[in-house]
């Protein structure tokens, strides 16, 4: 009997505990719930915060802060000065106006541009008669564009401040009037934009072909309007080179149009699906992945970020260190690292305990692209993330903000294309105004369009 009454206190005393133990529980969710809210108010309130009175505006952590300063050079030996001497006119001290010269000076360098002005060219072309078959003819004048009342270096300067510089036509007025005082009206502006587009058109042909032969190529898209219509902007890029297009679609169909169907290179996205019908090697964005991860991580139940989230990201955050820590290990260091990342992987994969719906989510994510994720450690030339054409893509925005979309698809494509040529060439050095001077050159004269890229060196 003693025994038997024993045993049933052991179980009321097992049942009493139980009960305990889920009270604590769900209290400690509670209180790290409280306790998440109380970090996101924190940081929201030290955002808005203004910086306390002696505090160094620069928050960067000291090592990131040792670069030189930025000082103007002194100019070149064989640059031709506008030269002002300087007297003074009276003595500063006491005021008096009887002075006489040392001999002795300082100089005082200052860089500016000559007055904005506008310059006149007329071209007399005189005409020959040919004693051959005499008949008559006329030659052209250099950089005389037939039938244009406009010069190349305004067209030029129009298709910059558009296309790269993001303001409007009406803004342009505005620049060329005040300070050249050149009017022109904003349909003629608008023309400029069409002759820089048909002028590169070629030279982005030659560069979309350098292109497909990349070994790695980035993408990105953000959202644009055609006349109203929604329509997506593209880039595709590489170290060296940058192609934008504007389209109303943002399918599978556009990449391919890019970058081509036996593209043998690696292709560098986010996790868009229509990336996933090009049959190549793919890195995902590990970026993208992370900021979606840390996101997840402030949202969802702490069960569910200490099972999955939080050893994710861990995961990633290792391989990213890995493949920026390559050179300082020997190869079968980095390999036998490389190994041990893909097995973390492969076990929280296969051994996964939430049940959570974004877990879930994120989960076959991963197992659909888990080829894609590590193919910066097996390629060193890889980046694991997009970020080089999330910045390329990232001054359009400027252009949408300020002088808007496009009403028409041809004044879409000039876009896209002088775009195209200016971060081009911004990536090798090249400035626009004196490249595009070059192209109108050889253009006129029928010779090969040079390409925005820096020189070939003179094996002879």
């Amino acid at each position: 009997m003693d025994l038997t009454q024993r045993l049933l206190d052991l179980e009321a005393e097992n049942a009493q505990l139980k009960a305990e133990n889920a009270e604590l529980r769900r209290r400690l969710a509670q209180l790290e719930h409280q306790l998440q809210q109380v970090h996101q108010r924190r940081k929201r309130t030290q955002a808005k915060r203004p910086p306390k009175a002696g505090t160094p505006a620069d928050r960067r952590r000291q090592e990131h802060r040792q670069h030189p300063g930025s000082v103007r050079p002194e100019p070149p030996p064989d640059t031709p000065f506008v030269e002002h001497d300087v007297h003074p006119a009276q003595c500063p001290h006491c005021g008096s106006a009887d002075l006489e010269a040392t001999g002795a000076f300082d100089d005082h360098f200052v860089a500016d541009i000559p007055e904005p002005r506008v310059e006149w060219h007329r071209y007399r072309r005189h005409v020959h008669r040919c004693r051959q078959c005499q008949r008559t003819c006329q030659g052209r004048g250099d950089l005389e564009l037939p039938g244009a009342h406009i010069g190349p270096r305004t067209r030029l300067l129009t298709c910059y401040g558009r296309a790269h510089l993001g303001i409007s036509l009406g803004k342009t007025q505005d620049l060329l009037h005040d300070y050249f005082g050149l009017t022109l009206s904003r349909a003629g502006l608008l023309g400029h934009l069409r002759w820089g587009g048909t002028l590169f058109a070629p030279v982005v042909e030659e560069l979309l072909a350098l292109l497909r032969a990349s070994p790695v190529v980035q993408g990105d898209e953000t959202g644009w309007r055609i006349n109203g219509q929604p329509a997506w902007a593209w880039c595709f890029r590489d170290p060296r080179l940058a192609i934008f297009l504007i389209d109303h679609h943002r399918s599978r169909d556009v990449i391919l149009r890019v970058v081509g169907a036996t593209f043998a290179g690696t292709l560098v996205s986010d996790f868009y699906a229509a990336y996933n019908g090009l049959n190549c090697p793919k890195q995902r964005c590990l970026v993208h992945l992370l900021r979606e991860l840390a996101k997840l991580r402030e949202e969802l139940p702490w069960q569910s970020v200490r099972a999955f989230i939080q050893p994710l990201i861990d995961l990633f955050q290792d391989a990213l260190a890995l493949g920026k820590g390559r050179e300082q290990l020997s190869p079968s260091a980095f390999a036998q690292a490389h190994q041990a990342l893909l097995d973390r992987f492969d076990d929280l994969m296969l051994n996964s305990h939430s049940n959570h719906p974004e877990c879930l989510r994120i989960w076959r994510r991963l197992f659909k692209h888990c080829a894609e994720l590590f193919t910066f450690l097996r390629d060193p030339r890889v980046p694991a993330d997009n970020n080089g054409s999330e910045r390329d893509i990232r001054s359009l925005a400027a252009a949408r903000q300020d002088g808007g979309t496009h009403r028409a698809a041809w004044s879409a494509a000039a876009f896209g294309r002088l775009k195209s040529i200016i971060v081009t060439g911004m990536k090798n050095g090249v400035r626009f105004a004196q490249y595009g001077i070059e192209v109108v050159r050889a253009k006129l004269a029928g010779q090969p369009l040079p390409l925005p890229l820096p020189a070939a060196p003179d094996t002879g």
